[in-house]
């Protein structure tokens, strides 16, 4: 297979909104960026769900769903190890602090990651290195220190610019063929004020200073025009202004023992609440098997009063689950619906008006079914962005939730134990969260795109077989 091109620059800017990129390049703010992209793209694509910093940067180097690679969220329980080893780390995890050494680990073992894929690549500030060379991971023990460091001081930009010197040092050495490098600044800016806030924009202007750093070196190195570049982000940000911390109400108003994080020493419960982004939530319950099984929307229905009074709650937008028969339920305030997968075909059964409120009761499309392609075309803009696929992979998991919920804009599910209180949030299956940027100095024309279609597009564009099985297909 001929490749297009001999390198690969991939840059994630955590956080980053296609909106407000937009917006300062429009202005002026970002010349680097729009020159690079004169003859290329720029463009809103869709992320995965959960929405949030490392189930998000799975499709990147993997070409699959976090569904698929088995790790549904930030934080998560396993059912069916809990009911057969108890209480354990192996058993839940949370990957905002120390346990995000085991993400690697944790990914499911037949998945192949880029860095087990091409000759020399390098990796600088990302927390997805399964299968990388020590070598070639150049921030294996700085990154926990520094970001340790920006937390405690607020100097984010101080990754960033760390981060750009050790890409600098790489490009000047022509000693890569595929780097993929994290900016942090922009999402944990946007954490402590809003997306829209003038210090997160001076973050988005500092990143066009350094990208601009960088083309100057491809250039001095003598291998720009062999080199595809790459930006997009993990998620977006809206702000937060109400929090409905689910795991403690489960315990306090509705009476079950609830292991949440950080509260996990218990070891007699009835709930979990394992909370991602915070626009996010996987609810797990105790059933007649005990933790054996994932409890279907016919068992939660019977037991509890629990779904209808979620979907009413002002801070929820959905709640999902999944019948006996593999079905998907979807449940909001306006309403219910499900559908199932047939042939590749999505069949979406409506009782009613459309939960979702994009779909029509008797549109034909319904009963001949859908492809997830087309799926994704119909509800690219409206409030659940791609809602059929990212639920139909989500559910791939034995690790997902027995319930998933996602939060409405401005709201998010978490509170108690969330230092510094969250003011922008992620995590959610809302057009704010799901919609990312898509730069490249590469022309793209295709007007949907997932974040897991970038991953085969690069391998094609390099020269390297795509392999079978990914849940992305190549934009070229």
């Amino acid at each position: 297979m001929t490749a297009q091109y001999k390198h690969a620059v991939l840059l994630l800017l955590d956080g980053a909104r296609p909106d407000v990129l937009q917006e300062e390049m429009q202005k002026g703010h970002m010349p680097h960026l729009q020159a690079l992209t004169q003859a290329g793209t720029n463009q809103a694509m869709l992320t995965c769900f959960p929405s949030t910093t490392g189930p998000a940067y799975l499709p990147y180097v993997t070409g699959c769903f976090p569904g698929t690679c088995n790790v549904p969220g930030i934080r998560w329980f396993d059912k069916p190890r809990y009911h057969k080893k108890g209480w354990g780390w192996g058993s839940f995890r949370s990957y905002c602090g120390l346990e995000a050494a085991f993400f690697d680990k944790d990914i499911k073992p037949e998945i192949q990651t880029a860095w087990q894929v091409f000759d020399n690549p390098k990796s600088i500030n990302n927390g997805v290195t399964k299968g990388i060379d020590k070598k070639n991971n150049l921030t294996t023990t700085s990154r926990f220190l520094e970001f340790y460091y920006a937390h405690l001081t607020d100097r984010w930009d101080y990754i960033d610019l760390a981060t750009t010197k050790r890409a600098l040092k790489v490009i000047d050495k022509k000693d890569f063929d595929f780097m993929f490098l994290v900016f942090s600044s922009v999402d944990e800016l946007s954490h402590r004020s809003s997306p829209f806030h003038e210090n997160v924009r001076q973050a988005y202007h500092r990143t066009d200073e350094k990208i601009g750093q960088m083309i100057e070196g491809l250039k001095k190195s003598g291998i720009y025009d062999d080199t595809l570049f790459l930006l997009f982000s993990d998620h977006g940000l809206s702000e937060t202004h109400k929090h409905f911390d689910v795991g403690p109400w489960l315990e306090t108003e509705k009476n079950l023992r609830t292991l949440y994080y950080t509260n996990i020493l218990k070891f007699k419960f009835d709930a979990v609440s394992m909370i991602s982004g915070n626009g996010m939530a996987h609810l797990y319950f105790r059933g007649q098997k005990e933790w054996e099984d994932r409890l279907s929307f016919e068992e939660l229905s019977h037991k509890f009063l629990l779904l209808d009074e979620l979907r009413f709650r002002p801070e929820v937008d959905l709640v999902v689950t999944q019948g006996a028969d593999g079905s998907i339920h979807f449940q909001t305030e306006h309403g219910h619906a499900q559908f199932y997968v047939r042939d590749n075909k999505v069949f979406y059964q409506l009782a009613g008006p459309d939960p979702l409120q994009v779909f029509k009761p008797g549109d034909p499309r319904l009963d001949q079914g859908l492809t997830f392609d087309e799926t994704m075309a119909a509800t690219f803009d409206s409030h659940f962005p791609d809602v059929f696929m990212q639920m139909y992979q989500l559910f791939k998991s034995p690790r997902t939730g027995d319930v998933v919920l996602s939060a409405k804009t401005g709201n998010d599910l978490r509170e108690k134990f969330e230092h510094p209180l969250h003011k922008a949030s992620h995590g959610a299956i809302c057009p704010e969260h799901m919609k990312i940027p898509l730069v490249s100095n590469h022309k793209f024309n295709q007007k949907y795109v997932r974040s897991v279609d970038i991953y085969p597009t690069v391998l094609k564009l390099m020269g390297k077989d795509v392999p079978q099985g990914l849940d992305g297909k190549s934009l070229v």
